[in-house]
């Protein structure tokens, strides 16, 4: 699906959340409807009810955290809603679900993917510029239809196919950050994460023993000592199962010999 559409799925320059590269979202947007399809659902039918129950979510029920679209968009006209903000909170994010839609779903992701630190997906920024650009190209057709009548039914055509890709992006955006909050509740529950390089193509450091040679010291002898210094003041105790070390040789005493003497 993702190769289908033709758009870059590279983040923009000025966007701050391409630093992120600890962490990936459980479940890319393309497969939310298979990984959440209940999620799915329910955005599909009632969308800004959805949008409401996961910013509650996100801010784990803490209203006294909540802003208008959290300051992400047209942070101008939300600062002037701070008042009534703090006042009001689930007032005004109802109002703000129901008049912003759009805005209040894609702030709501946008604070989940900040707050864990989460790598952005280049199939999902293809499936929101895909959606960006029908949304466009609704408008341009309708303005068009403004002055071309003949338009005029294309138009509704294309609007008709914005809404449904509109209707089934917001969805899986809802159904996706449903299941990151599902699975990971606080920012705490994701673990540690190792800041170390890594180098690709390198060989591992070397653990020499049977477990990782593959293959074991044949039967009846033991595996070869470990290398270093022997412990100091402990006995070291002969090899298991070895036989037995060879006597030197002694010289015979005079005037004996294996050969039969002569009478």
């Amino acid at each position: 699906m993702c190769d289908c559409l033709c758009f870059n799925g590279a983040p923009v320059d000025e966007d701050p959340r391409k630093r992120f590269q600890g962490r990936q979202w459980e479940t890319s947007m393309m497969h939310a409807c298979c990984n959440h399809p209940l999620g799915c659902l329910i955005a599909i039918f009632c969308p800004p009810c959805y949008a409401c129950h996961l910013r509650r979510k996100a801010l784990q029920y803490d209203m006294s955290r909540y802003r208008c679209c959290q300051g992400y968009i047209c942070r101008g006209c939300t600062e002037c809603t701070d008042g009534c903000a703090q006042d009001c909170p689930n007032l005004c994010l109802c109002l703000e679900s129901f008049a912003c839609e759009s805005c209040a779903i894609s702030a709501t992701r946008i604070y989940v993917q900040e707050e864990r630190e989460i790598q952005t997906d280049p199939c999902d920024n293809r499936i929101i510029r895909f959606n960006n650009f029908c949304q466009l190209l609704s408008c341009i057709c309708h303005f068009l239809a403004i002055f071309i009548r003949d338009l005029r039914a294309l138009a509704h055509l294309i609007d008709l196919i914005a809404d449904i890709v509109y209707c089934l992006t917001q969805a899986c955006m809802q159904a996706q950050t449903d299941h990151e909050l599902t699975l990971h509740p606080t920012s705490e529950d994701y673990g540690l994460i190792s800041n170390q390089p890594v180098a690709y193509g390198g060989p591992a450091p070397a653990q020499y023993g049977a477990a990782n040679t593959g293959y074991a010291p044949a039967p009846g002898y033991a595996p070869p000592p470990m290398q270093g210094p022997p412990q100091q003041g402990y006995p070291q105790p002969p090899p298991q199962n070895y036989p037995p070390p060879t006597q030197q040789y002694q010289p015979p005493p005079p005037g004996y010999s294996d050969f039969p003497q002569k009478q």
